[in-house]
């Protein structure tokens, strides 16, 4: 199946490509470049692009059925799921175990409802944390900050409103990328775009960033 890029013009300097998870090819292209440029450095990028493709097709897994039995993720570790009938519903850590407990363990929609509304809670708590930490840290301050599901980012920055995004999904990510996205949003208060300033301002922070970055995270903006 052919993958074709989602084009994204910016007041940037460089053209980036950036390949998801979910792939997606995302290229953010300058407002000054031509459509014949995108298409000279796209095709001149293409064996980059192909087998960024294939890494994560490779890491594709298949869909959960949340049946007891199943591994399921929180903050970087691996718990077993296991699902109990009950009229009282809700979700536990217990050892090694996930509990879900429901009246009906068949209800798919129920159980992801209960798990996701569990993660955010959970994630809530995180980022409460980790967010006054940061902002005390870094001089810096937020009005608000949310969480929900996002296809191709872990988190965003609304500089204006000063409002951060956070992607549900880091619930499932260890602790020290969370802490990375939370440094990487808030630094975009101080430095809009993915420059020099922005990665040395990340960098003296948390020098290992990189490398947390390439192990628990996927490609992130």
């Amino acid at each position: 199946m052919e993958i074709i890029p989602k084009i994204i013009y910016k007041t940037i300097k460089h053209l980036t490509i950036r390949v998801t998870a979910s792939l997606e090819v995302i290229v953010s292209v300058p407002k000054s470049m031509t459509k014949r440029e995108v298409e000279f450095i796209l095709q001149k990028r293409k064996r980059w692009i192909e087998q960024k493709l294939d890494f994560f097709r490779s890491r594709q897994l298949p869909p959960k059925r949340l049946v007891s039995g199943e591994d399921i993720l929180y903050l970087g570790k691996r718990y077993r799921l296991k699902i109990i009938q009950s009229k009282k519903q809700g979700v536990a850590l217990k050892g090694g175990f996930m509990q879900v407990s429901l009246p009906q363990q068949e209800d798919f929609f129920k159980k992801e409802q209960l798990i996701n509304e569990w993660y955010r809670e959970r994630l809530k708590n995180q980022l409460d944390e980790m967010l006054s930490y940061y902002t005390k840290l870094l001089g810096l301050s937020i009005a608000s900050f949310s969480i929900k599901k996002m296809k191709t980012r872990w988190g965003s920055c609304h500089i204006k409103k000063a409002h951060l995004t956070f992607n549900l999904e880091l619930a499932k990510k260890p602790k020290k990328a969370i802490q990375y996205v939370v440094l990487h949003e808030l630094a975009h208060l101080k430095y809009p775009y993915h420059n020099q300033d922005f990665y040395c301002f990340v960098a003296a922070y948390m020098p290992q960033y990189k490398d947390i970055q390439r192990k628990m995270l996927d490609a992130i903006e």
